[in-house]
C-alpha cells in the first residue's frame, strides 16, 4: 500500500506539493508606508475611528429613547418639559450621527479617488484598490440608510400616541437593520487588509 506521507532524502523533503510564495502586506513590512498604500492605510484608520465615535453616540441615544419610553409609560404625570428635554438631546446626539456618516461617505469617496490612481494589481494583500474602495463604500451606504432611521425615530418618538408605538421606536434605535453582520465583517476585512488587525 502506497504512503502519502513525504520522504526524507538527504536532509530534504521530497513531497508531490510545492510551496505557495505568499505575497507580503505593505502594511506588514517593517518600513514606514508610502505613497498609496499609507493613504489608503489612514483611510482606514479615520473610518475605524468614525465608526467608533458613532457607535458611542449609537449608545448614548439609545438611554435617552428609553427615558422617553419611560416617560410614555407614566401616564399619570405631566411631561412636557421632561420630553422636551428628552428630545432636545437625542436632536443632539442625531446631529453628532449625521456628521459621523457624512464623514464615512466622504472617506468613501477619498478611497474611490485612490482606487482611480492606482492601477496595480492589488494595493496590499488580497483587494485590489477598487475592491477595497467597493467594501468602504458599502459600509459608508451602510450607515447613511441608518442615519435616516435615527432622524425617523428623533422626528416621531415624541409623538407617540402609546407605550407600543415608543416602544416600536425605540426597537428602531437599538436594532440597527442596516449595519447588519455583513457591514461589520466588511469593516474587519478593510481593517486585515490595510494592516490594522492581524493575520493569524
Amino acid at each position: 500500500m502506497a504512503t502519502k506521507t513525504p520522504t526524507k532524502i538527504r536532509n530534504t523533503v521530497q513531497s508531490k506539493y510545492s510551496l505557495i510564495p505568499l505575497l507580503q502586506s505593505p502594511s506588514q513590512t517593517s518600513t514606514n508606508l508610502t505613497g498609496l498604500p499609507r493613504v489608503a492605510k489612514d483611510i482606514a484608520a479615520d473610518i475605524y475611528n468614525t465608526i467608533q465615535k458613532w457607535n458611542d453616540s449609537h449608545i448614548q441615544g439609545a438611554a435617552i429613547v428609553k427615558k422617553i419610553i419611560n416617560l410614555k409609560y407614566d401616564r399619570g404625570r405631566k411631561y412636557t418639559e421632561d420630553l422636551e428635554k428628552f428630545i432636545e438631546e437625542l436632536e443632539e446626539i442625531v446631529h453628532r450621527l449625521s456628521l459621523q456618516a457624512n464623514s464615512l461617505t466622504f472617506l468613501s469617496k477619498q478611497i474611490s479617488s485612490l482606487s482611480r490612481l492606482h492601477h496595480q494589481h492589488r494595493l496590499f494583500i488580497t483587494l485590489s484598490a477598487t475592491e477595497l474602495s467597493n467594501s468602504v463604500d458599502a459600509v459608508a451606504k451602510a450607515y447613511q440608510l441608518e442615519l435616516k432611521v435615527k432622524k425617523y425615530v428623533l422626528e416621531n418618538i415624541g409623538h407617540s400616541r402609546t407605550e407600543t408605538e415608543a416602544m416600536f421606536h425605540g426597537a428602531c434605535w437599538v436594532h440597527q437593520q442596516y449595519i447588519t453582520n455583513k457591514i461589520n465583517v466588511l469593516l474587519e476585512m478593510i481593517l486585515t487588509e490595510t494592516g490594522h488587525r492581524q493575520i493569524y
